[in-house]
């Protein structure tokens, strides 16, 4: 596979610099242009195909077209380790017509030997720790097994990416208004708990008292002894509620 027999002038030729920090989605550009007489077909494959997503990773040049193509790396804590085996390479043929519909029916039924390519390494630059020279780039190395595969449509992995980011915050958000909202309401039950048992107390001493004034022979308004019953009951129901509300937090 060599680049000169490339049907695609490719920018840059050698390779792609993404200059960090790389907490974040760092994007590089490259462009394609068909320089031949013919439509050519085109599809940007990568060895890493975790690591980029790329729009459009495909598609159609006319004779004299060019477009550009955004590689996006996806968020890393720094330089990758496996930074020496990061490649890029744009895989291109001749068109059978200039109106395909379905691209990737092409590279299913191409002749291999129809095909030609064209290789970029990849260049990290991280600003965070600035070194004189060269020192502060990770480049790609020779001497290994190659193996690419296609990158990912940008388009789609990219507002993934950000949508599951939006998606997490406003469930961060909704999670943290819940737990507010179970926290007040526990606090509040257990105000009214307290209150409660205050007033059960305050109704235990004067059931007491009117039970001593009972046996003593004393005299007491009729319904009193029977209110009081009731009232007891009924908070000894409510205290049952509210406990039962809490449980289920």
């Amino acid at each position: 596979m060599s680049e000169k027999h490339s049907l695609l002038q490719v920018t840059p030729s050698r390779e792609l610099v993404f200059t960090g920090p790389f907490t974040d989605v760092v994007t590089a550009h490259m462009t394609l242009k068909n320089t031949t007489s013919n439509p050519v077909c085109f599809k940007v494959k990568t060895t890493a195909p975790k690591q980029y997503c790329v729009r459009p990773n495909s598609g159609l040049l006319k004779t004299g077209d060019s477009k550009q193509i955004t590689v996006m790396l996806q968020p890393l804590e720094g330089i990758p380790s496996d930074a020496g085996r990061h490649k890029f390479m744009v895989q291109s043929c001749v068109a059978p017509a200039e109106d395909i519909v379905d691209l990737e029916a092409i590279w299913k039924i191409v002749d291999p030997t129809e095909l030609t390519y064209s290789k970029l390494m990849v260049t990290f630059v991280d600003k965070k720790n600035p070194a004189s020279g060269d020192d502060n780039k990770t480049m790609m190395m020779h001497g290994h097994e190659e193996t690419f595969a296609s990158a990912g449509q940008a388009q789609e992995l990219g507002s993934s990416y950000s949508a599951s980011h939006s998606q997490q915050d406003g469930t961060v958000a909704s999670l943290r208004k819940s737990l507010k909202s179970t926290v007040d309401e526990k606090e509040e039950l257990q105000k009214k708990i307290l209150g409660l048992e205050q007033e059960i107390e305050v109704m235990l001493k004067k059931n007491r008292k009117l039970q001593q004034t009972q046996s003593n022979g004393g005299l007491v308004d009729g319904p009193y002894p029977t209110l009081q019953v009731v009232l007891f009951a009924f908070a000894a129901l409510l205290i049952g509620l509210i406990i039962g509300s809490l449980l289920r937090y």
